[in-house]
């Protein structure tokens, strides 16, 4: 019997997974797949490092915290795997194509500035000293210079083997079922039969909301494709309202990516790729060169309201969900792998996490 059972091994997952066994509870991280094979594999690793405008302060406060958390976080994987995972604190530079465009930028650089954090208004000229391959018919934009970029494939990866290496046990078995009793989660079932744990993290993604015995839980998934060419026309993250360039290495360059809501097809499409190299071409005109390299789609878990689900449910209080980032679990997953430790050790939590509730009012 485990003390935990964390169900998916994605990013979120096997965070808590790593953070609950140095803790040393014992965990069982149970995957239907395999460990980064989800959306924490079709990311394109962008660290929003930044405040959003009219972000609850709640969602605030994991994109915040996990900025503090993730340099002393990476070095402590690398020193635990021997492995450093790619990493490049560049800075983001958001651009401008239209006047439609400004309203948005200039309220992401009200909102940075307000609480004091790095942002800089670059005028066109500015941006194109900075990246000199860019479209010269952009009107100017905002670099945020904090902003960075992670290999979240090799970060899942790496999380996954520090958790093991930590205690927890990892089992490639798909969970089917949320098994309860008197009000309280007793375990779940997976391969026809029952894992019994006094907790469950339910860490799934998107597959969160289909397992039986789960509260309504509204995470839906959302296709997102992406693209990679040859070459390396930019040095920062580049991003229009349209899409964003990743230069991933000095020989690579990621194109993304789709928004749709097409259920759980994971398909790539001709349409979606041509959405996606018109927005990269957008940017950066140069990209029309480079050899296409390949093209996946991810589904990423959204929810109505673009919060995670991050709490007990109050129907089964010892049933943690930690769910429903979108596309910020890799940005947020210091900090919900911290939150998930403190609620299972019965601390109290150090910043208000009500509007992330699972449960919170405005579901259905």
């Amino acid at each position: 019997m485990a003390d935990v059972i964390v169900i998916g091994a994605g990013i979120i997952g096997a965070a808590c997974a790593w953070r609950l066994a140095q803790a040393g509870v014992r965990v069982t991280l149970l995957e239907r797949t395999a460990p980064a094979a989800g959306a924490s594999q079709a990311a394109l690793g962008v660290l929003q490092f930044h405040a959003m405008p009219g972000a609850h302060p709640a969602y605030q406060h994991l994109s915040l915290r996990s900025r503090e958390l993730y340099p002393a976080w990476l070095a402590e994987l690398a020193e635990t795997t021997g492995e450093r995972v790619p990493y490049f604190a560049g800075g983001q530079l958001k651009l401008a194509f239209a006047e439609a465009d400004w309203p948005e930028l200039e309220a992401l650089l009200a909102a940075n500035e307000a609480l004091g954090l790095p942002v800089e208004r670059a005028g066109a000229d500015e941006c194109l000293l900075l990246e000199p391959a860019l479209n010269p018919t952009l009107l100017g934009g905002v670099f945020l210079p904090a902003d960075a970029w992670v290999d979240n494939t090799a970060l899942t990866l790496a999380l996954a083997k520090a958790a093991q290496r930590a205690g927890a046990c990892l089992e490639r078995v798909a969970v089917t079922a949320i098994e309860q009793a008197g009000g309280r989660v007793t375990g779940v079932r997976a391969a026809g039969q029952h894992y019994a744990a006094d907790w469950v993290v339910l860490a799934a993604g998107c597959w969160s909301s289909q397992i039986a015995g789960v509260p309504a839980l509204p995470v839906q998934p959302v296709r997102g494709q992406a693209l990679a060419v040859a070459g390396r026309p930019v040095r920062h993250v580049v991003a229009s309202s349209h899409g964003y360039l990743v230069p991933k290495t000095t020989e690579q360059t990621l194109v993304g990516a789709t928004v749709e809501a097409v259920g759980y097809d994971e398909a790539t499409t001709l349409g979606g790729l041509a959405q996606v190299a018109a927005a990269g071409l957008e940017i950066s005109p140069r990209l029309a060169g480079g050899a296409f390299l390949g093209a996946w789609a991810g589904l990423r878990p959204a929810t109505p309201d673009g919060r995670p689900c991050l709490g007990p449910f109050a129907a089964l209080p010892n049933l943690i969900a930690a769910a429903g980032h979108f596309r910020n679990g890799i940005l947020q997953a210091p900090a919900t792998a911290e939150i998930v430790c403190v609620l299972v050790a019965g601390a109290p939590l150090a910043a208000d996490i009500s509007g992330l509730n699972p449960d919170r009012e405005g579901w259905v």
